[in-house]
Order: C-alpha cells, then structure tokens, then sequence
C-alpha cells in the first residue's frame, strides 16, 4: 500500500515539472502535501494545474519540449534540443536576447539591399565617394571596405544601442507585467489591448526576427562567394518588373559563334578548287584585248556628213577562240556533280 502511495505522489510530481509557472513561483521539495495548506496531509484536487505544457516539441516532434517551453511566450514551439532553457528565468533571459537580434536583423535585411540601391545616387548628390565597391556590394566583414565608414558612424550606433539597453535593464523590465523585449515603443499605436492581439504580435514579430536573422546571414555568405550584389543577383525582389525584364533581355545570355561544322570542311576545300578552276578554264577561254583587231572599231566611226559611198565598210575578221581541254571539262563537271550531291546529304542530315 504505502509503495502504490508513493509511486502516485511521484508521478504527480513528474507531471508538475511541466506546468507553466504561476505568478507565484513555487519552488518547494517534493511531499506528501504542500505545507502551506490549511489541513496539513490532505492534497487538494483543486490546485492541480489544468494547462500543463505538452510532452513533446512542435518543432522536433521526436524530442521532448523543456518544463520551462510551457507555449506561454509569443513563437514558442518548444525548440531547445540542447536544453539551455532550464528555468523560467533562463527562458526569459534568452527571448530577451533573441528578440534584439532579431530587431537588429530586421533593419539589416532591409537596409542591406536599399544602401545597394541608393548609396551611389546620395553619394553623387552629396559629393561623396559611394561606400559600395566596383561589383555594387556593401561594405561588409566578408566583402571588405569597412574602411570607408566613419568611425563617427561607428561610435553613434555604439552610444545609441548602449542607451537603449540602459533603459531596458533600469526601467522597462521593471514594470508590471513585462514582456522579454517589451520598452514600450509603439509611435504608431498598433500594439493590441487584448492579450490574444498581443501573443499574435509578438508572435509575427519574433517570427519575422528568425526569419531576418537567417536572410542577412545568406546575404553576407552568397555575396562573398558569388561576388554579386544581392540586387543584381535576384532583380526581380528589387527592382521594378519592367526594368528587371528589359535588363534580363540582352545580359545574363551568351550566344557563341557560328561555326562551321566538321563535316562541312571536307566539302568547302574542294568546292573552292572546283571554283577556281572554273575561272580560270573561263578566263583561259577568252581573248586577250590585244587580240581583237582594232580595224572593226576605226570602221565603225565614219563621218555622218561624208556620203555612204565614199566609206566602204569593211568586213570584221572573226574572233577565234582558243580550243578547250575537254579532259578539263570533263574532270570539272565531275567534280562539281560530286559536290552537288554531297551537299544535298548534307541537307538531308540537316532536316
């Protein structure tokens, strides 16, 4: 009896371990009952916890979620595979640091590809030299030329975070119901009452924050190693439709040389020998200039005043024509058959 007692009390207390904190922490030692009750030896079925945090992680449903991962905070899904959430205050600490990188990614992802798009126009209305290098990257620890920045800038971001987080450890985490990363800062007033509106914003943003965490990290890493602006190698996020479809017409495409096929070569060689051969048999035909008797041409010009009589016309003396090797012929006309048919298989293979 008293061993069945104790294996009850011991799975009650294994099942605690999961149950979100109350606003009251309770840290005591595992008994029979709590010594705080009024009727000390009695447990009391009213205080068992009804909203206990689940068995398993919704992000690693094979591993089991952390006590302190109790879904309470705004994207929790129980991810901690190496346990460092232990407590309460652990857990907090760690969204604390997650929620300011998080906010430091996102205006990195955003300002990376913008100082891409307009640090050489404000640049030249300035009259200062462009930060960006000859490939249009920003200065970075992978790309270099950190050098260009002023150590002006360096120091007014340095005084500007220290403040922030000055205000954060003396007064913002010292309110009623702080929030991780809560300094109450909503200039635009879109923060919601209700505190369902209020788990979904912080959920939206911390999602947003991973998101942009693991963006700037790709666009230091493809940057270093394609060499090419995050601007120039996805336009279409960018820049306007138009611009980028008239850029992506004519670059980005390599259109090589026409080349003449291997099997063409064997039939240019001989069709040029075929041609000039051809003009020389004809030139070989025809008479030289010298040979044509200039007689014909002085008769020809007469005088249009003298009478018809007076002017006998004198008959042209023949043009003979040198006689043509028909060995020649022959042997061209082959060669220029063969060479027809060679180029109508090679129209055949074409088709």
């Amino acid at each position: 009896m008293k061993l069945s007692i104790t294996l009850f009390l011991a799975s009650v207390g294994s099942v605690s371990a999961f149950v979100a904190p109350a606003s009251q922490p309770r840290c005591l030692p595992l008994h029979m009952s709590d010594p705080r009750d009024e009727k000390p030896g009695v447990w009391n079925e009213q205080e068992t916890p009804t909203n206990s945090a689940p068995t398993m992680s919704k992000a690693i449903p094979f591993v089991k979620c952390p006590p302190a991962l109790d879904g309470s905070m705004g994207g929790d899904v129980g991810f901690d595979p190496l346990g460092l959430s232990k407590t309460s205050k652990d857990l907090a600490s760690y969204r604390e640091a997650e929620i300011k990188h998080a906010r430091l990614a996102m205006l990195a992802a955003a300002g990376w590809p913008i100082s891409e798009l307009f640090d050489k126009k404000i640049a030249t209305v300035l009259g200062l030299a462009p930060a960006l290098d000859a490939a249009g990257r920003v200065p970075s620890v992978l790309n270099g030329g950190m050098g260009k920045i002023s150590p002006f800038y360096w120091g007014a971001c340095i005084l500007v975070a220290a403040a922030i987080d000055a205000y954060g450890f003396t007064s913002a985490n010292k309110k009623a119901g702080y929030i991780p990363g809560d300094l109450g800062f909503d200039p635009f007033g879109l923060y919601p009452k209700d505190e369902k509106g209020k788990k979904w914003m912080q959920t939206a943003e911390i999602k947003n924050g991973r998101l942009a965490m693991i963006a700037i990290t790709a666009f230091a890493a493809q940057e270093f190693v394609s060499h090419v602006a995050i601007i120039d190698e996805t336009p279409f996020f960018f820049k306007p439709i138009w611009q980028t479809l008239s850029d992506s017409a004519n670059n980005g495409y390599y259109i090589p040389p026409l080349e003449t096929p291997t099997i063409l070569d064997a039939v240019t060689a001989p069709l040029d020998a075929a041609v000039t051969t051809s003009a020389e048999t004809a030139t070989a035909a025809m008479p030289p200039v010298e040979a044509v008797s200039v007689a014909p041409v002085e008769a020809a010009i007469v005088n249009p005043f003298a009478e018809t009589a007076s002017a006998p016309l004198v008959e042209a003396a023949p043009v003979v024509s040198p006689p043509l090797d028909n060995e020649e012929l022959v042997a061209a006309k082959k060669k220029i058959a063969e060479l027809e048919a060679q180029i109508a298989e090679i129209s055949t293979l074409t088709r």
